[in-house]
């Protein structure tokens, strides 16, 4: 069969496999190294290349319960994440099993537990090993592409209905270039029929779907019948196998991939990238003679015991190659799965536990030829210690330099040119003073300001961090230090106006005595420029690209003056960092509200991203400028219920002054200009009528 190929990395193999299925609804939340395949699959439906409902969610907990509810209505269904993000979402992840909702996820592995741990590992993806799904992990980008189809074609099966993971290795394949055939969309579509869900929850095709109703005692039966349905599921999985080969003729294996095992006596066990350079070390260690073989370990779940036990059987000593370390065992889940495979069998032979990789380190050929000698010299021993670690630490830094200084903030940032973060980070804590807190959910600034600053500055979880605000708040008041220590967010748009808004508001709510401040540019900038709810009406981001169908944002960005303004917190202000006497303004005042106990005060200032926006970086303070002049962007400021607009030009300007230098505005027609010509002075008309009434009437 006659294929055509491309260069490509594995998240566009993945995305190019959604394109194919021909998959109807993909809910997104862009987190690194993910987030690319989304950008993808974004890029197919703004050209019409995929006809699919794509929907921006406020985060991975949304966006699972998203990608659950549309395929419990019958829909074929996709999403992507990783680590942080694979975690938030765990929570409806374990409920997809229970609804039997054949998802289809990519997981572009990532280190979880701290933020700035770029690296893959295993540790995000093997929390979730056992709630229910099938979990695969796949070695390169072709076979990215060809899982996805596979994933669809298993998980759809009447015999299965269960969703499944796919796991990439984060950057090794979502990054990396390789060479990927593409079926035809003709023998995809007649391979791959379109979704017809049994019970779909849709009154109009079924009078049958799950209930809630159910008695709570058939929980502990479907626990048992649905291992029935994992162990069917091997069998359908080695079917679709065989029904690709026939199809598009590459055939994986099924459950796991030999490689030169017919005669070995020795055996390594990998799964993943790892996989490639494993079959190096093989081949170097058989061109010495030796007989050792590969087994490559295609799904974790269901675990292939069958398959383990077949291959045991003929050898002498097993090495398994983890990712991971699952913390109080002591090694790898991959190891302890093996071992609990052969424990009741007559098979006795060294099983030993190599564990690499952590963090992102590479594995290269040398390490596991190292490994691979070390397997075959375990034959026949009785292995006084199982588990190895095979690691490379990094030699340690010089030590930091304290650099005499006035300000809270040393000189030097790893930001883009142009950044106007640190105008407004500097603005920030030289006003507030060294006796100040600084709480940061993940953004650009937790990135380049971090490791600059000269007061305590607390990486916080992208979802939580006023949770985080109100425990420091909470202590410093308990141990009467409230009135001296001042507690600060500095967080992005993302992390207040989506993913953030439910914590925010809680925090609000309770009247907790913190500063929320949101430097405001107006996308996801640090994970690649994604749209979020702050993002202007029309603008160009990686998720709302210009093309056939789509013209950029098609939602104008949240009120969060007004959202905000409905808690009836004390103090609310919108700001620049073209104005920074106003800005410097605005937080004594905020200080002032949280000093005296009165609760929480909230800061919106206005950060143009030449990055994102696509200006000269030279122009900053001059793009931030035009936003005020234009009304664009109005700086206001809610004070105990009072409303007034803190600077008002004589007359604005025409916002397509502002659009003008920006790229991301660059494809808006005259029509669109108008649109949002009208919506900027309908805005500014509405300001100024409540400041004409000065208080608002919920106050």
């Amino acid at each position: 069969m006659t294929q055509d190929f491309d260069v490509m990395p594995g998240n566009k193999a993945v995305a190019h496999g959604v394109r194919l299925a021909r998959v109807e609804v993909v809910p997104v939340f862009p987190i690194t190294p993910q987030t690319t395949i989304i950008e993808y699959i974004s890029d197919f439906v703004a050209n019409g290349e995929l006809d699919a409902e794509y929907v921006h969610t406020e985060g991975e907990h949304s966006c699972m319960a998203v990608t659950l509810g549309a395929s419990m209505a019958g829909a074929r269904t996709f999403t992507a994440t990783c680590s942080q993000g694979l975690a938030y979402m765990h929570e409806v992840v374990a409920q997809a099993t229970n609804y039997r909702a054949p998802i289809v996820m990519a997981i572009a592995n990532r280190t979880l537990g701290w933020y700035w741990s770029l690296g893959p590992d295993y540790s995000d993806i093997m929390p979730e090993m056992n709630l229910g799904w099938l979990v695969g992990f796949v070695e390169s980008n072709q076979e990215c592409l060809d899982q996805i189809l596979m994933n669809y074609k298993i998980a759809e099966d009447y015999r299965v209905l269960l969703p499944t993971m796919m796991s990439l290795d984060g950057f090794y394949l979502s990054y990396s270039q390789e060479r990927v055939y593409l079926p035809e969309q003709e023998a995809v579509d007649e391979w791959l029929p379109p979704y017809k869900a049994p019970y779909p929850v849709d009154p109009t095709e079924s009078k049958a779907w799950p209930s809630a109703s159910l008695p709570s005692q058939l929980h502990t039966t479907y626990r048992r019948l649905h291992e029935e349905v994992m162990e069917d599921a091997k069998k359908v999985i080695a079917e679709v196998d065989r029904s690709y080969m026939e199809n598009f003729g590459r055939s994986y294996g099924g459950m796991v991939e030999r490689y030169r095992c017919d005669d070995a006596d020795s055996l390594m066990v990998t799964m993943g990238s790892m996989t490639t350079a494993a079959r190096r070390a093989v081949d170097k260690l058989r061109g010495q003679g030796e007989k050792i073989g590969l087994l490559k370990l295609r799904f974790m779940r269901p675990f292939p015991n069958e398959e383990i036990i077949d291959v045991a059987e003929q050898v002498d000593s097993i090495g398994v190659v983890d990712r991971v370390v699952c913390h109080g065992t002591g090694g790898g889940m991959a190891f302890m799965d093996v071992k609990s495979a052969l424990y009741n069998t007559d098979v006795r032979v060294p099983v030993k536990n190599y564990v690499t990789g952590l963090g992102g380190e590479d594995i290269p050929i040398d390490d596991l030829y190292m490994m691979g000698k070390k397997i075959i010299d375990n034959k026949g021993k009785k292995l006084t210690k199982e588990v190895e670690f095979v690691e490379h630490p990094l030699p340690s830094g010089a030590q930091p330099v304290d650099i005499q200084s006035e300000h809270c903030v040393h000189p030097g940032s790893d930001g883009c040119a142009g950044c106007g973060a640190s105008i407004i980070i500097r603005t920030l804590l030289d006003t507030l003073g060294p006796n100040t807190i600084v709480v940061d959910p993940p953004n650009c600034s937790g990135v380049n300001y971090a490791g600059v600053v000269k007061v305590p500055w607390v990486l916080a979880n992208f979802a939580s961090a006023p949770a985080y605000e109100t425990g420091i708040y909470r202590a410093l008041r308990k141990k009467g230090k409230a009135d001296k220590v001042y507690v600060t967010s500095y967080s992005g748009d993302g992390g207040t106006v989506d993913i953030g808004l439910q914590s925010l508001s809680g925090a609000a709510e309770r009247g907790e005595s913190i500063i929320w401040l949101c430097y405001d540019n107006e996308a996801y900038m640090n994970t690649g420029i994604q749209r979020s709810g702050s993002t202007p009406l029309f603008a160009a981001t990686s998720s709302t690209p210009v093309g056939s169908v789509w013209k950029g944002k098609p939602q104008r960005r949240k009120n969060m003056l007004m959202i905000m303004a409905a808690h009836r917190i004390p103090y609310i202000a919108t700001a620049s960092l073209a104005y920074i006497p106003d800005l410097k303004r605005k937080i004594k005042k905020a200080a002032e509200v949280t000093r005296n106990g009165e609760g929480l005060a909230y800061l919106h200032v206005h950060q143009p991203c030449p990055t994102g926006w696509y200006f000269d970086p030279a122009k900053t303070v001059e793009v931030g400028r035009l936003a005020v002049q234009t009304g664009a962007f109005p700086l206001v400021e809610v004070d105990h219920g009072e409303f007034k607009i803190s600077v008002k030009p004589k007359e604005l300007k025409p916002v397509k002054e502002y659009l003008e230098p920006q790229r991301r505005f660059r494809h808006i027609t005259e029509e669109q200009l108008e649109i949002l010509q009208t919506y900027t002075n309908g805005d500014w008309e509405a300001l100024l009528k409540m400041e004409k009434e000065g208080r608002l009437p919920w106050y």
